[in-house]
């Protein structure tokens, strides 16, 4: 074999192997948790004012929010919107696997929570799909009060 040929192999390996890392970064810059169409915000930490966003979401398409806690944390979030059929979920990221620490229903659009550990909390609206008449989407408020 050619001084040639192996150098033109071992650029060839060189470049496969480069070019595997760049695929699993470009593979992970959109977290496996968010839904296609949905565009993650963060609110930082809580602010001792308050914090208050405004969106719209439609069929899964929309903001969700990020909101760094501290242990001890205790906060009201309240979603206000003129349809009836959007929600909001809670998720605890200390344990992405786990359920929703909060899902809104119908009468009852306010969560007041306590953080047990430093994390991060995903806080998405939902617009329920299988509601008759529900529309194209929603536009909604979203505060978040020190309890």
């Amino acid at each position: 074999m050619s001084d040639e040929l192996k150098k033109r192999q071992f650029l060839m390996l060189l470049l496969a192997s480069c070019a595997a890392p760049i695929t699993a970064v470009a593979q992970d810059e959109r977290p496996s948790w968010l839904n296609p169409g949905e565009v993650l915000k963060d609110l930082g930490s809580f602010a001792p004012g308050g914090l208050h966003v405004g969106g719209w979401t439609r069929q899964g398409r929309g903001n969700v929010y990020r909101l760094n806690v501290k242990s001890g944390d205790a906060m009201r979030i309240t979603l206000t919107s003129s349809s009836e059929f959007l929600n909001f979920a809670v998720f605890d990221m200390a344990d992405p696997d786990d359920d929703a620490i909060f899902f809104s229903d119908a009468g009852v659009k306010v969560a007041t929570l306590k953080a047990d550990k430093d994390s991060w909390w995903l806080i998405r609206p939902i617009l329920i799909l299988s509601a008759p008449r529900r529309g194209l989407g929603a536009h909604y408020d979203l505060r978040i009060e020190k309890n």
